[in-house]
């Protein structure tokens, strides 16, 4: 063998090898969890600590930290002792995931976060009868229930409903009636309205400050 094939074989191993720790270091900076989810910034969380159940939102992650929004309590930024556990639940347009996850710090700077680790594996537990699409800009959509309308801005969306952002509560199984954009009707599958189901109504932190996130099922007519 040559000392020219030499090298080039040499090479060849060198750049697979580059190129292996490239694809490997790329997929741990998006997903730096054992078998995780889809992780990103503004995602809905829940999580229960004794027997008490918290919703907010996802900051983000920092290598295997999860950086949480505080959720508020008459107001007030609750916090947790380090060391205790919780139980979280994360809704993303693959499904709902769960995991066990553990507080081990809080920090005021920039802003106010919760500090937690994820302390065991992630599970699939409930998967989409339809796809869910994320969208990248606030859809706003009025929304009919009880005599009353007011508008809101929808978060994602499916053929089998939507997830959005009002600015006041409504009963879990009310039926309000949508009227959605021209943007929403193909992906809904849906005329210009369309009436739905109150499935869950929370407390939710928004840029614009707190507001409800109301999960809603469409109702055939």
């Amino acid at each position: 063998m040559t000392d020219t094939v030499s090298l080039g074989i040499g090479l060849g191993f060198a750049l697979l090898g580059g190129l292996l720790i490239a694809l490997s270091g790329r997929r741990w900076g998006l997903c730096p969890f054992q078998h995780c989810p889809a992780l990103e910034a503004g995602q809905c969380v829940e999580f229960t600590v004794a027997s008490k159940r918290y919703a907010t939102l996802l900051q983000g992650v920092d290598g295997e930290m999860l950086l949480i929004t505080p959720p508020l309590e008459h107001g007030i930024p609750v916090s947790f002792e380090v060391g205790s556990f919780a139980q979280l639940r994360l809704t993303t347009p693959a499904g709902v995931f769960e995991a066990v996850i553990q507080f081990v710090g809080r920090q005021t700077q920039p802003e106010q976060r919760l500090l937690a680790r994820v302390a065991g594996r992630w599970k699939h537990t409930e998967r989409r009868q339809h796809e869910r699409v994320v969208l990248p800009d606030e859809v706003n959509i009025a929304i009919h229930h009880a005599g009353e309308q007011w508008v809101g801005w929808a978060r994602d969306v499916s053929a089998g409903g939507l997830r959005l952002i009002a600015p006041i509560p409504t009963p879990v199984n009310a039926q309000v009636r949508l009227e959605l954009p021209a943007a929403l009707r193909g992906l809904t599958d849906s005329d210009a309205e369309r009436a739905a189901r109150v499935v869950a109504c929370e407390r939710a932190p928004t840029r614009h400050g707190y507001a409800y996130q109301l999960r809603l099922a469409f109702v055939d007519e």
